[in-house]
């Protein structure tokens, strides 16, 4: 059986003023004011969480019809992660982004008793995912999958969250640049098939840089 992984959810900025009752228009005003979080796709189109719209509806004393509700609702139980939330959980935040399902079991099973396990398996979910979680502080990134390159995602990463290490692990070393370790882009690049000894030693150490 294949592992449950949250999918993204979002709203167009049509949808999303149809819902509301509101024009296109008004909608764009409040996303480019910044009173609502908006996202943006690599052709530019904007895209809005129904929970960060009803959270914004909620602050400003609007109606929330009944169906936005359960969107938003929805929206919230895809957040969690896959591991399940632990009371005061002070583990690492680490994403494991990688569409191959195998090499996600095998890291889920060496890692889960030390990390705080999220899963993406395309660059833009992993991308949505550290944008929602800022307790993520390491990234173990797959190169090749669907939908977007591994170097845009890396690049994008990088400036999305400078402050998470990320451990490329890849069939196809030969395709990054070769100074992406020397240029901050990467910790490491571990090749496949991985050697789960070797990556708990190159995990310790970031852990270690973390705490210290």
């Amino acid at each position: 059986m294949k592992e449950p992984i949250a999918q993204p959810f979002f709203l167009s900025i049509p949808k999303a003023a149809k819902l509301c009752g509101v024009s296109r228009n008004t909608l764009y005003t409040w996303v480019r004011k910044g009173a609502i979080t908006a996202y943006q796709t690599p052709g530019r189109t904007n895209l809005i969480r129904p929970v960060d719209l009803v959270r914004f509806m909620q602050e400003s004393g609007l109606f929330i019809p009944t169906g936005l509700q359960d969107l938003a609702q929805r929206d919230e139980e895809n957040d969690r992660p896959i591991t399940g939330e632990r009371p005061n959980d002070q583990r690492v935040g680490l994403l494991i982004a990688d569409d191959d399902e195998t090499t996600r079991k095998l890291l889920v099973r060496a890692l889960d008793e030390d990390y705080k396990l999220f899963q993406a398996e395309t660059g833009f979910e992993a991308l949505h995912v550290l944008t929602l979680r800022k307790e993520i502080k390491i990234i173990l990134l797959d190169l090749r999958m669907p939908g977007r390159d591994g170097v845009a995602t890396l690049e994008e990463i990088n400036t999305l969250r400078p402050d998470a290490r990320v451990v490329i692990i890849t069939g196809f070393a030969d395709e990054l640049p070769e100074d992406v370790v020397e240029k901050g882009w990467a910790v490491d690049v571990l090749e496949k098939p991985l050697s789960l000894e070797s990556l708990k030693k190159t995990l310790q150490a970031i852990h270690t840089s973390i705490e210290s």
